[in-house]
């Protein structure tokens, strides 16, 4: 009986083979991609695996530009700026502070900007110094 069983392996397994290859071709012949799409899909293809990742990138996107547009404000800082113009530009700084005010002297006023790491300076207020934080 076990020579029988031999006898009959390799053509059950051509047969196996065959059938399944006839299969393939009778149900529309799906590629590869075609087949892992069909087991990844209940996964992957869901609307909140999709929306989870669309806003992710959406919100990394948004980071970069907001930070862009950030370094964009603080590089077209110059020496001579009023506050109005350092205003517009920056929006209200965290911290107003008058460092002087004495007779004959110009008056001293302090700004610092938090999220742009910045310290302004403004003598008779205009622009005098930008030092980094």
């Amino acid at each position: 009986m076990a020579v029988g069983l031999k006898r009959l392996r390799r053509p059950l397994l051509v047969a196996v083979l065959v059938g399944a290859v006839a299969w393939w071709y009778t149900h529309g012949r799906p590629s590869f991609q075609e087949m892992v799409d069909g087991v990844t899909n209940p996964l992957m293809g869901s609307k909140a695996a999709v929306k989870e990742s669309e806003r992710n990138r959406v919100e990394g996107e948004a980071v970069g530009v907001v930070s862009e547009q950030n370094e964009t404000a603080i590089e077209t800082l110059k020496e001579g700026m009023t506050m109005r113009q350092v205003r517009e530009l920056l929006g209200e700084p965290n911290v107003n502070e008058t460092v002087s005010r004495e007779r004959g002297k110009p008056e001293v006023v302090r700004w610092t900007y938090k999220t742009a790491r910045r310290v302004l300076l403004f003598e008779d207020g205009r622009l005098t110094s930008i030092a980094i934080q």
